[in-house]
């Protein structure tokens, strides 16, 4: 049968069709086996690849997806997804054009984000320097624990800062274009000045007036002619309804996780209230803030679970923050895991984990939520156009 149908290598002996055959034969005992050595070109090769394997192959689609051309898959006769809902042409052409997923959506829409890719790195230093220095405007070592905080995402400083890759993934994904987007947790710098630099109208609030100070100085040292100023209110966003006016497309923030970090000694500030306080006022800055959000809308929250100090268990905050959007009149639509490189954790993993078993973490969790009728969603929320790769890339040239 082998004769009938030799293993299909490459002049490198890269098996091209033949793996499952190979495997059986080495477990038969052969120690040969006919082969055909094929000197085709490389786009052949991968051709023949796919054709080999159309009807029985076995398939790593996370490959498939990043590093292969879903129009010639689909012409070698690999039963690839087709875009159903598409509208018009236009959106069926732009929908075959990228190689890779990356290439439209900033990155795979996965359910697991992963900060450590390439794509992701690069895309995350074009941002850097613009000159983001998030972590003005607060004190540093906010921490109060470690084991709970991501390491990466400090700048040398013990304060959390947020990515701006992510930012702009939750902007271009579950926001209309140019639509406002409203956050409530405002914090540094980034969100608002992605939003400014990517042309959505951005509103901020913020308990501090230090940090909103900063947040402007930065944006004027910044700011491009282009840019769309970002609005930054000092307030209670439990008094929201009467610091913003109007609705907004998106609602976009990252809560304080109750006293991981200390903000201030502002005794309204949410990092110094008990438990309890902290939960009823937060699940009223989710409701008024979605009061605030259009009907058929998403809204986003990044989040991650804090350990209670004397016992070291969860405070499930996840799911305080699932209800909350729920008594607002939102509900969870999408959950993905924003995994980020270990950092220094692999240093500090085994002290963390021997003297407690505690694991360290090393992932946030970003949820998604939707208000109103779910059936309107590819009305309002229309194909995502291919990433202009060469004018993304001028993004910090031009600044």
């Amino acid at each position: 049968m082998l004769e009938a149908r030799p293993i299909v290598v490459n002049p490198d002996m890269i098996v091209l069709g033949g793996n499952m055959r190979l495997k059986a034969a080495k477990a038969a005992g052969l120690t040969e086996a006919p082969v055909y050595v094929a000197t085709w070109e490389e786009s052949k090769a991968k051709e023949f690849i796919v054709k080999d394997n159309v009807g029985f192959g076995q398939w790593d689609w996370d490959i498939l997806a990043n590093e292969w051309d879903a129009a010639e898959l689909d012409e070698w006769g690999l039963d690839v997804w087709q875009p159903e809902d598409a509208t018009n042409a236009e959106e069926m052409d732009n929908l075959s054009k990228p190689k890779k997923l990356a290439d439209t959506f900033l990155a795979p829409p996965f359910s697991v984000l992963d900060t450590r890719q390439g794509y992701w790195q690069k895309r995350k230093k074009e941002w850097n320097e613009i000159g983001f220095q998030s972590h003005l405007g607060r004190e540093n070592n906010l921490l109060q624990y470690s084991d709970t905080i991501l390491n990466s995402s400090l700048k040398n400083t013990g304060t959390s800062i947020f990515d701006p890759v992510l930012c702009e993934i939750a902007y271009k994904w579950f926001n209309i274009p140019n639509g406002s987007i409203l956050d409530p947790f405002a914090g540094g710098s980034v969100r608002g000045i992605v939003a400014s630099k990517l042309g959505y109208p951005y509103v901020g609030v913020d308990l501090r007036p230090e940090q909103i100070l900063e947040n402007e100085k930065q944006f004027t040292h910044i700011k491009d002619a282009s840019d769309v100023d970002p609005q930054w209110i000092l307030g209670n966003s439990l008094n929201i309804g009467n610091l913003v006016e109007g609705s907004f497309d998106f609602l976009f923030s990252c809560p304080p996780y109750f006293d991981l970090e200390k903000y201030s000694n502002d005794p309204l500030d949410l990092s110094n209230l008990s438990w309890d306080d902290f939960n009823d006022q937060y699940r009223e800055i989710i409701v008024e803030s979605l009061k605030h959000l259009k009907k058929n809308r998403f809204a986003c929250f990044v989040i991650g679970d804090v350990r209670d100090k004397k016992t070291g268990f969860y405070k499930n905050f996840i799911r305080r923050t699932i209800e909350a959007f729920e008594d607002g009149g939102a509900f969870l639509y999408n959950e993905m895991i924003l995994l980020e490189p270990a950092g220094s954790a692999a240093m500090r993993a085994s002290r963390i984990f021997q003297g407690g078993r505690k694991v360290c973490k090393t992932h946030q969790n970003v949820l998604v939520f939707y208000k109103g009728d779910h059936r309107q969603i590819t009305k309002n929320f229309t194909a995502i156009p291919v990433m202009d790769v060469e004018k993304e890339a001028q993004l910090t040239q031009t600044i």
